[in-house]
């Protein structure tokens, strides 16, 4: 099996409770859209772990893991990651990109000049935004947007994108 079939989707935080419960980071939209995909692997995309539940307590994601029944046992899932398979995704359409593909993409500019690789979609509530990492291992960020992004070549893992006049500065 190869890496790039399966998808990082979540990651194991602290223990909740004593019953075994745990928080979990989840990299989906949203824990209904986490529910769906059902399979979920270790790294090496044999071992699974299922579920007895996952909920949503406040804004934490919190699941229930079969086997593990009081708080040591969770414990030693903590810092793990969660896996599925990339088939479970339903296909994209034009001008949509799962995170996963645009991560490790060459981002370049008007002029063909490299600015970096991606290394991270974030958003701070105002819009997705790029980050990237340039020779120089500085990061910097720059909105998804029409103005900022021109094209998106996934299978040759290049970006290019017209930064606005300060961005970069």
């Amino acid at each position: 099996m190869k890496k790039k079939e399966l998808v990082h989707i979540g990651t194991f935080g602290q223990p909740q409770g004593l019953k075994g419960d745990i928080k979990i980071n989840i990299f989906t939209s949203s824990l209904e859209s986490f529910k769906m995909l059902k399979n979920f692997f270790m790294e090496d995309g044999k071992s699974s772990w299922i579920f007895k539940s996952l909920r949503k307590i406040g804004k934490k994601n919190i699941g229930s893991i079969e086997a593990c029944e009081d708080r040591d046992a969770a414990l030693e899932f903590k810092g793990k990651h969660i896996y599925t398979f990339r088939e479970n995704f339903p296909k994209t359409n034009n001008n949509m990109y799962y995170v996963v593909d645009l991560i490790g993409c060459k981002v370049i500019n008007m002029e063909k000049e490299s600015l970096g690789k991606v290394i991270d979609i974030k958003n701070f509530g105002a819009g997705d935004l790029m980050e990237i990492i340039n020779n120089g291992k500085k990061t910097f960020y720059i909105p998804m947007n029409e103005d900022n992004l021109i094209n998106v070549d996934i299978n040759k893992k290049k970006i290019l994108v017209n930064p606005m006049k300060g961005l970069l500065d």
